[in-house]
Formats: C-alpha cells, structure tokens, sequence
C-alpha cells in the first residue's frame, strides 16, 4: 500500500462500533461463487485510465488530492462519522446489501443490522484504501490492508496464524471486495483480482 500510515477515519470510526455490536455478519458472499464480475451490472467497473507521464505529475509524498477525494467518497456515499451505525442509503448500496443478504439468506442464516453495519463497514474501508492507494490495488494492497484494518483485528482472533489465520480471513475479504464492486466499482476488478491471488478461487 502506498499511503504512510493508512489514517482511516471510517475504519476508526467504526472500530468503535463494532467493540459495542460483537455480532459477526454472516459468511460467505457471493464472490465465492465468482459473481463478483456480474455483480452490478449498471455500474461501469473498468479502472480509470492514466495518460502516458502523469505518474511522473504526481508527487508521492502530497496525499492532500487522495484526502480531498476520500472526503468527497465519504460524502457522496453519505457514510456518518458520528459512530452511527451504517445503512444503506444509495442505489449502489441498496444493491449490494440486497444481493448480501439474499445470499446470506439463501445459505439458511438470518440478517441482521448489525450485519448490514459491518458489510457496509468493510466495503467502505476497502474503498477509503483504493483511493489512498491512488487506485493502485494488488495481493500486496490486500495483504496490507488486511494485517492493518481494525475491523478485521476486531472479528479475528489474535492467536491465529497460518492456515487458520488465511481460512479466517478469507470469507471476511469476501465480502469486502464484494461490497467493493458496488462501493466503488473502479476499483472493484483490482480487489476482485487481488483477491483470487491471495486467497484463491
């Protein structure tokens, strides 16, 4: 990952929320069944296209273009900072917790809203770290990311390793990546294929 620090302010935010709601929201997504791809179709997914030199415009160490475009994020998907818990509120995230919860359901499992809290929690963290990663997402993004957040601290074990920490992780990234297609579907190829390389599938 490209940005020092990784200063998520959602993922902070959330961190908070979720030590009060313990609930773990029902696992897998459907990315596990490879429907990441199909996953919103009126949505564009094609990654942002870079002119020839512009990487050579760019200062790496002036994050002050990546924050301003987080803040937009947040704005545009009306994401609270007041530790409320989060509910869907656009189209794209209507969508993805429809499909999530239709899936979750589908395997039997109720839904809950502290479930739709921690999709949307996930998805939208994974997102905050596309952009300030300046949508540069690989298996190093993702591994980064993973070993970093806080909300996945909090839904993990800390004595896990290994296999069992990889088998834990996996159905978490899941629906990370798959609220990713939805979130911000420019980056959502870039999970979906950082995601196969890591945990496979």
């Amino acid at each position: 990952m490209n940005a020092p620090g990784r200063p998520l302010a959602l993922t902070l935010m959330l961190a908070a929320v979720l030590a009060a709601t313990t609930a773990c929201i029902p696992l897998p997504s459907p990315i596990d069944r490879g429907d990441a791809a199909e996953a919103s179709s009126s949505v564009t997914t094609e990654a942002p296209s870079t002119a020839p030199g512009d990487e050579a415009t760019v200062d790496p160490d002036d994050y002050s273009d990546v924050f301003a475009e987080r803040d937009e994020f947040f704005r545009a998907q009306q994401l609270p900072m007041d530790g409320t818990p989060l509910v869907a509120v656009t189209p794209a995230q209507k969508d993805f917790i429809a499909q999530q919860r239709a899936y979750v359901e589908q395997q039997g499992l109720s839904w809950t809203a502290s479930d739709e809290n921690l999709a949307l929690a996930l998805a939208g963290d994974a997102c905050e770290t596309a952009i300030l990663s300046r949508h540069r997402v690989d298996a190093s993004t993702l591994i980064a990311h993973v070993t970093t957040s806080p909300l996945f601290a909090q839904l993990i074990p800390a004595d896990l390793e290994g296999d069992a920490r990889t088998t834990a992780e996996a159905p978490i990234a899941s629906v990370m990546v798959f609220g990713t297609t939805f979130l911000c579907p420019e980056d959502g190829d870039q999970w979906v294929a950082a995601y196969r390389e890591v945990y496979g599938g």
